[in-house]
């Protein structure tokens, strides 16, 4: 940190291009092109930046469009704006209120999702939360998983402590307005984890200890070794205890 703080500032308000290197505090209002790796203390885009290296800082916030063919490490990164990863995703704490893609894995400790996100890889957390609309083509693999459904949401597979997935029971306008309408609705092909709570939910197999299916859930085998409650407004094909 004390070294970071030594370093020089980069401050772009106009059309810029560099090779990268050692900063201070990095701040993009105009228009960024970064030819190489950069390594930062804080990075704040507020413009355009398109990047072809690897970036580490130790806060990244991106309120404009960003592009990133390389990996990014940081402790803190915020997306309000619009970004793409073209690599993975390191970070303890992710929190995305705008648009983010990630075409890697993502590992962290936190993740808030207020925005939408899409993650061709894995994803390794201790929590996620989500309260937008996510999409993970590879694992999800986190302590605990809470989504309020609000749109159509999707994992290949879920492994958890505790799975909460359920509609959000106030909708609004929002998501149909960014094209991202339709009935509020999770698929996956397995969920397996000590507590579930499910709604809304399509799945293969749901395998775990405690598990409630809820409303509007379409369940084609349900393994459990403690409670198993299915509501009315449920299907599951069959169900055996383990």
């Amino acid at each position: 940190m004390e070294e970071r703080n030594k370093r020089n500032d980069l401050n772009v308000a106009g059309i810029s291009q560099t090779a990268g290197g050692n900063f201070h505090r990095v701040s993009i209002d105009g228009m960024a092109k970064v030819n190489g790796n950069l390594d930062c203390t804080s990075m704040e885009v507020n413009g355009t930046l398109k990047m072809h290296g690897a970036l580490t800082s130790e806060s990244a916030t991106i309120n404009g469009m960003c592009t990133l063919n390389g990996p990014l490490t940081s402790s803190r990164v915020r997306v309000d704006g619009l970004t793409t990863i073209n690599g993975d995703l390191h970070s303890p704490e992710l929190e995305v209120n705008g648009k983010c893609t990630v075409r890697g894995r993502v590992d962290g400790e936190r993740i808030d999702i207020g925005g939408v996100i899409d993650i061709e890889g894995d994803v390794q957390c201790e929590s996620l939360n989500v309260r937008g609309n996510i999409k993970i083509s590879g694992l999800l693999n986190a302590g605990t998983v809470e989504i309020r459904l609000h749109t159509s949401s999707s994992a290949k597979e879920i492994g958890g402590e505790r799975i909460d997935i359920r509609r959000k029971e106030q909708q609004n306008g929002f998501w149909k307005s960014i094209g991202l309408g339709g009935t509020p609705s999770f698929k996956t092909s397995l969920i397996e984890g000590d507590e579930i709570v499910l709604e809304d939910t399509e799945a293969d197999i749901v395998r775990g200890s405690n598990i409630f299916i809820g409303r509007g859930c379409n369940i084609r085998l349900v393994e459990y070794s403690g409670e198993l409650e299915v509501d009315q407004d449920a299907k599951v094909g069959s169900s055996q205890r383990i």
